[in-house]
């Protein structure tokens, strides 16, 4: 719904799933996560209701964490990866 203010269910999932970066779409009307980087999925976690995503968040949670070898980063000479959250609005300069 538009307009819809999500701030007491967002309270929540942070509280519950701090490393997590976690908003609703009010575009899309799905809620959508960010994995922390130890539990890297390689893709955005994205549910129709809060019930699915707290379904998801958990069963991401209960896997072990990925391994990666941080000397094979430095090896090919690439940065390390930083992700950053970031949040913009459509037409937001950010973009």
């Amino acid at each position: 719904m538009a307009g819809e203010d999500h701030s007491t269910e967002l309270s929540f999932l942070v509280g519950r799933y701090p490393q997590w970066t976690i908003w609703y779409g009010t575009a899309t009307g799905s809620w959508w996560a960010l994995p922390p980087r130890e539990r890297d999925i390689g893709d955005f976690v994205e549910a129709a209701d809060l019930p699915r995503l707290i379904a998801h968040i958990e069963e991401i949670q209960s896997e072990l964490p990925a391994y990666r070898d941080p000397s094979s980063i430095l090896r090919l000479g690439a940065p390390p990866v930083r992700r950053v959250p970031l949040a913009t609005r459509p037409g937001d300069p950010a973009r």
